[in-house]
């Protein structure tokens, strides 16, 4: 008897069909997490862009209230809030006043 060649079964052909089937279907389930997960990336990197926006602002905005603070607590402010608002003048100063 010569030795040919054989031909696979039904039973083996579906059972390869099938597999071909289950490796589609999870190939198809991995192209469509892989777009989800490419979407969320570039959400949470716009976000990740405008909070270090908000800590810059911040960071500028706390430097301008030490700022604020430090001339506040000086005394050319204290003068100048002396005269505006209270009206004190030094003793050996003179006020001129416009009349109107």
């Amino acid at each position: 008897m010569a030795k040919g060649k054989r031909r696979p079964s039904r039973s083996n052909r579906r059972g390869m069909i099938a597999i071909a089937a289950v490796v589609m279907v999870l190939l198809v389930g991995l192209l469509v997490q892989s777009q989800k997960l490419s979407t969320q990336n570039e959400k949470y990197t716009a976000q990740k862009a405008e909070l270090e926006q908000q800590i810059k602002d911040e960071e500028m905005r706390t430097e301008e209230i030490e700022n604020l603070k430090d001339y506040v607590n000086s005394t050319e402010y204290i003068e100048k809030i002396a005269r505006d608002k209270l009206g004190l003048v030094y003793k050996d100063e003179i006020l001129f006043q416009a009349e109107g």
